[in-house]
């Protein structure tokens, strides 16, 4: 039995909560039962994409230290004060801990999830995480091409490894641009497709090149491709002119930081996950070599492995 289901079903056993940590006094916790549901789900996606190890989906649905450091970056970019006033809507807000991690801090956030499809159970998730900590989840079921809030309504947009799933692009920037208010902001991360990395697989491929290569390559390594049909190839330049051409002011794509906090921490403490992120750590690392030899021999700047995208309506 690996180390991970040692853990697992020991907290299942036990009827213990997972500590993710501390946010301004509220300590954030997993339930048994969102545990074993998210464990669930991302046991069925780890199948969808030919692997059974769940463990890596896990330590990325559950770190608070990832949904901590967001939350930083946008108070570092635009001031505590500002955010708390602020409307946010968190586009694709999966299992909810990025909404949940605002509400903690005291900010206005709604989160915006289709649920449907290969992430049915997200939404459910959410809402229970959120009722385990006395909380009424503001979680709203609607499509990122078709946002139920009206014209100028809303302050900050943010969306987190979303963009590559939505079925139209165009019109979901479209509809991000319409319900930003003047001088609203945009702030997302998402895969870099002219990287040399396929984050959901977590194997070394030229994506640049394309979908064809891609399937190539996976089906040498025995795994399935349907995956990769919804997919959508998100490169810095394309992502910059549709920016551009869907009514933002300013636009700027390029690596995620990983800088320290430039401002004062967050009221946050994080605890240790179980979990090791494992799926594609190698592949990553050696993606990301490349991406500065690239960079350095000045043929490309935009081969790093994930975008980070602020936008100003």
């Amino acid at each position: 039995m690996t180390q991970l289901h040692k853990s697992y079903m020991g907290m299942i056993e036990a009827q213990s909560d997972l500590q993710l940590g501390t946010v301004r006094g509220l300590a954030l916790r997993l339930p048994p039962a969102v545990l074993h549901a998210s464990f669930e789900h991302a046991r069925l996606i780890a199948a969808s994409l030919g692997s059974n190890e769940a463990e890596s989906s896990l330590a990325g649905y559950w770190s608070l230290a990832d949904r901590v450091h967001q939350w930083q970056r946008i108070v570092d970019t635009i001031g505590f004060e500002q955010v708390r006033q602020s409307l946010c809507v968190e586009i694709g807000s999966g299992m909810g801990l990025f909404t949940l991690t605002g509400t903690a801090l005291g900010f206005r956030v709604v989160g915006v999830e289709s649920s449907s499809d290969r992430y049915a159970a997200s939404i459910t998730i959410a809402r229970a995480l959120f009722f385990a900590h006395g909380l009424f989840p503001p979680i709203v079921q609607a499509y990122s091409e078709a946002l139920p809030l009206p014209d100028a309504s809303v302050d900050l947009v943010t969306s987190f490894q979303t963009l590559e799933h939505v079925d139209d692009l165009w019109q979901t920037l479209r509809e991000i641009r319409r319900i930003l208010k003047p001088g609203g902001r945009f702030f997302a991360q998402a895969p870099n497709y002219t990287s040399f990395y396929e984050v959901h697989y977590g194997v070394l491929a030229p994506l640049a090149f394309g979908k064809t290569p891609v399937r190539q390559i996976l089906r040498l390594h025995r795994r399935p491709t349907v995956f990769l049909d919804h997919l959508q190839w998100l490169s810095p330049a394309r992502l910059r002119e549709m920016l551009c051409e869907a009514g933002f002011s300013t636009a700027i794509v390029g690596p995620i930081s990983v800088a320290p906090a430039g401002g004062e921490p967050l009221p946050a403490a994080v605890d240790r996950l179980p979990f090791r992120a494992r799926r594609g750590t190698l592949a990553g690392r050696i993606a990301n070599r490349l991406a500065g030899a690239y960079h350095a021999f000045g043929i490309s700047a935009d081969r790093y492995t994930q975008l980070e995208i602020w936008a100003t309506a």
